[in-house]
């Protein structure tokens, strides 16, 4: 199981957008590497790549919208 990376106030504001199908791309750590994860809309991780520009391929390729989130 993955473990959450946002803060309360972030998880609720990803809520906020209340579209299930959207996924939301950020950088940041995955098991000490530097990597792109890919959120669903309620804050859980749903895979992480080294890659951007895969990240979003992921997204569609699993009928989600891509955003991307700093």
């Amino acid at each position: 199981m993955f473990k959450n990376d946002f803060s309360l106030t972030e998880v609720e504001a990803l809520q906020s957008w209340n579209d299930e199908h959207s996924a939301f791309i950020k950088y940041g750590t995955y098991e000490g590497k530097p990597m792109w994860l890919i959120y669903g809309a309620d804050g859980e991780r749903i895979a992480a790549t080294d890659s951007r520009e895969f990240a979003f391929i992921v997204a569609k390729q699993n009928d989600l919208e891509p955003h991307s989130v700093h």
